[in-house]
């Protein structure tokens, strides 16, 4: 049988051309993960003038990309990646989806801002938050949507190093550092704690859009100098059933405010986009 009888091969998608927001650590990471065959471009980066560049072996491994203004990131692009933090998210995102383009969100803790979520869900272009350091989503969401959740806690463990904030003055940084014993630091809503953390409480905000509401999440963050690895422990509890996920992450050793897991989450996220077939999102 000739190849004309079996009938054309289907025609291989163009690889997803993909632009990065952020040269730090995350950005770094991400890099790292392109592989030949997997679907994806990268196209270059965006930088922003007020994150430092990280040095060291990560970023070393990431070899060098084209730097590109965020003009032309819109123009050669078919992904925009966000991984500077949450002011590049107000910064660069309501741009993008006016843009048409497709915008991978790693730092989540930005759609507490309701004007600015939904800002960003008004297109032409897609929005799509990505999982981050966290699992369970799926579930939790699933059993939210059809009332079977009725309550939610997210406490979280992180080194104390991890947690210093310029927020903080040279006391309470010291007494941070100090610290020998586990000492809770926060306790409240993800709205507060993604204010206060927003480079370690991007989870929070991300557990409370898997169950529909910010406010039905209870967070808890805990400075633990015993906490080599990062954890997040997530209960849940109502009519569907009760739930307890555990997850200890190792932290991004160039940023231990990051998880090492966020960059593998957003490489997931653009597999996803670019394969979009027989497989879990």
């Amino acid at each position: 049988m000739s190849p004309v009888d079996r009938g054309e091969e289907p025609e291989r998608p163009a690889d997803l051309r993909v632009a990065i927001i952020g040269r730090g650590a995350v950005s770094a990471h991400l890099q790292t993960l392109f592989s030949p065959g997997d679907g994806l471009r990268l196209i270059g980066l965006v930088g922003r003038s007020d994150v430092p560049i990280p040095q060291g072996d990560g970023l070393a491994a990431a070899g060098p990309a084209s730097l590109l203004s965020f003009e032309e990131a819109l123009e050669c692009s078919d992904v925009v990646v966000e991984a500077a933090g949450v002011q590049a998210v107000h910064e660069f995102g309501p741009r993008t989806v006016a843009a048409g383009r497709t915008l991978l969100v790693s730092s989540v803790g930005a759609l507490a801002d309701p004007d600015l979520a939904t800002a960003l869900g008004n297109g032409p272009g897609w929005l799509h938050p990505s999982t981050g350091a966290i699992g369970g989503l799926d579930l939790i969401r699933a059993a939210s949507l059809t009332g079977g959740i009725q309550r939610v806690s997210l406490r979280t463990r992180k080194l104390p190093k991890a947690l210093i904030q310029q927020w903080m003055n040279e006391a309470e940084q010291r007494e941070l550092l100090d610290t020998v014993e586990p000492r809770r630091l926060f306790h409240g809503t993800p709205q507060e704690a993604v204010r206060l953390f927003p480079a370690s409480l991007n989870v929070a905000v991300a557990l409370g859009l898997a169950v529909g509401s910010l406010d039905r999440v209870e967070v808890e963050l805990w400075a633990d100098p015993g906490a080599g690895i990062t954890e997040h422990l997530i209960q849940a509890s109502g009519a569907a059933g009760d739930y307890e996920f555990r997850i200890r992450n190792t932290p991004n050793p160039a940023q231990p405010r990051s998880s090492g897991l966020t960059a593998r989450a957003l490489y997931s996220g653009l597999i996803d986009l670019a394969t979009p077939s027989g497989r879990f999102r």
